[in-house]
């Protein structure tokens, strides 16, 4: 089963450099947005802002708040999709044929599988959280604790996504793992819609889009153990309800 994840992980090498680009990208990003905060161009327009001399909609400190918080994220979101790109690598190479004839149980292969998801998720947040150290020093804008809880919710919904994933794969055939990513989403996406309808439809009738936005990562910074409990019962789910279809169909992985 080692092998199995040391394939994985070797097939994933090309994440490698975009991972490494992203991370480092985010982090002078993000720097060089902060400093401007303090006493550069952003501070200006926040002066300006709060003395009435411009006719901005939006506090541009309010604005620099919506893209720290993305730029903290994007190290793990880019490396998000590992699971579809195992499957593919797999498949591209020719790995599904000869897969059953391997000393090893579906249930070893499932395994080894979830094992490299957790390995590259888990990359990901210790890096998006090692970055969020960083940041907290340099700005009030938000606290490690804020950083902390949107990388856990970001990582506890790329493991949902990939737990919905892995079973659709299954039920596919993995003919188009394209159809996977997409059907994974709208799954998620409905699914939030409905949970937020009600705000939704009152951010929309008061003409505040924003405020739906800001809620949504207040949510995500202060709540996010809902979100890993979630991750933690759809992973459960999907390993079992994936072993079974694999084995019935002859452990095709």
């Amino acid at each position: 089963m080692k092998g199995l994840i040391i394939k994985d992980l070797m097939c994933l090498r090309k994440m490698r450099a975009t991972f490494v680009f992203v991370t480092v990208s985010s982090f002078v990003i993000t720097v060089m947005a902060l400093i401007s905060a303090r006493c550069g161009n952003i501070a200006l327009a926040e002066q300006e802002y709060l003395t009435g001399e411009t006719d901005m909609p939006m506090s541009p400190v309010h604005v620099l708040w919506y893209a720290v918080a993305v730029l903290v994220l994007l190290p793990l979101a880019s490396i998000g999709d590992s699971l579809t790109l195992a499957f593919e690598a797999d498949k591209n190479a020719g790995f599904t044929g000869i897969a059953g004839a391997l000393p090893v149980s579906v249930k070893q292969r499932i395994t080894a599988r979830f094992i490299t998801l957790f390995l590259t998720c888990g990359t990901g947040t210790v890096i998006s959280l090692a970055l969020s150290v960083i940041l907290s020093l340099f700005t009030d804008i938000m606290t490690f604790g804020d950083f902390a809880g949107l990388v856990m919710s970001a990582a506890s919904l790329i493991l949902i996504f990939s737990s919905m994933e892995m079973v659709l794969i299954f039920i596919l055939k993995m003919k188009n793992t394209d159809y996977v990513r997409i059907i994974s989403l709208l799954i998620m996406a409905a699914a939030f819609i409905l949970c937020s309808l009600k705000r939704i439809i009152d951010a929309l009738r008061d003409m505040k889009p924003t405020e739906l936005i800001t809620d949504g990562l207040i949510f995500l910074e202060n709540r996010w153990f809902i979100l890993a409990a979630s991750a933690a019962v759809c992973l459960l789910v999907s390993y079992f309800v994936s072993a079974g279809i694999a084995e019935r169909k002859r452990g095709e992985i």
